[in-house]
């Protein structure tokens, strides 16, 4: 199980914004994924959308099923939230009733208006 992108990272998710992050579930074989993202402040849950994507062309003839057996095989999601208050957030993921590694994510939001911005100077 590979659980990536900015979603989950630490620091910049940014409020109003969409956080998107993905879940690699390739070589995990057939299970439910639920994900859930949690306010620290207020306890609220927030609504995730879950997509699941094509199976890569890529994939490799170890994860490629055919007949009855196809459903057994994993799969890659991505997973979208909208956060709206800058207060840390859980993101809680598990597959197949078991919490993946590292989850929950810790996320700290910041506000668009105190992002940090590179200014480059012309000599």
């Amino acid at each position: 199980m590979v659980v990536q992108g900015k979603g989950v990272e630490s620091d910049g998710v940014v409020v109003n914004e969409l956080a998107t992050f993905i879940v690699d579930a390739l070589h995990a074989g057939k299970a439910g994924l639920d994900v859930a993202v949690v306010d620290e402040r207020s306890c609220e849950t927030l609504s995730v959308d879950i997509q699941r994507l094509p199976r890569p062309a890529d994939a490799g003839p170890a994860d490629v099923a055919s007949g009855p057996d196809a459903a057994d095989v994993g799969s890659v999601y991505r997973c979208s939230y909208r956060p709206c208050d800058a207060v840390r957030h859980s993101v809680i993921v598990t597959y197949g009733h078991v919490t993946v590694p590292h989850s929950p994510f810790k996320v700290r939001l910041s506000h668009p208006d105190r992002q940090t911005y590179v200014h480059r100077y012309m000599c």
